[in-house]
């Protein structure tokens, strides 16, 4: 509530509450912007190491979309509603984007370990938390700035 005093008069000016939605695309764009980057230094770092092989930078670059997609599906279902008539839909929303987020990654890892690509499990591991960490960083940057 604000108070605002007009010559003699007090009148009050009621603001809503409301949370407003982060920049979805920034956020993913800054991690797939971060991740391609990390995957070039793997590249060279492969360059470098081992020219025959390509098991760094694949690895990197799986790890990487194995916690980009499953993020990208939740906040696209995450921040659908907004407002406080939606509040039920919201929460229902947020609950499916979760727990397709939790399935999308199961299937990830699932489809990465199943395949026939050579892939360094240690290296896959590292990058999808390096980006799992970069997403907190940006959830809590974005948090802050409202």
């Amino acid at each position: 509530m604000v108070e605002k005093r007009a010559a003699n008069k007090v009148t009050l000016e009621v603001r809503a509450a409301s949370i407003s939605k982060p920049p979805i695309k920034l956020w993913l764009g800054i991690e797939l912007v971060f991740l391609t980057l990390v995957v070039a230094c793997a590249w060279f770092l492969q360059i470098i190491v081992s020219p025959s092989g390509s098991t760094i930078a694949m690895s990197c670059l799986l790890g990487g979309m194995v916690a980009i997609i499953p993020h990208a599906y939740f906040a696209g279902l995450a921040w659908r509603y907004t407002g406080a008539r939606s509040a039920s839909r919201m929460i229902k929303s947020i609950y499916r984007g979760e727990s397709g987020k939790f399935i999308l990654t199961l299937v990830g890892f699932g489809l990465i370990f199943v395949s026939p690509l050579p892939v360094q499990p240690v290296v896959l591991f590292a990058s999808y938390a390096v980006l799992l960490v970069l997403q907190m960083g940006l959830a809590a940057r974005f948090s802050n700035t409202q």
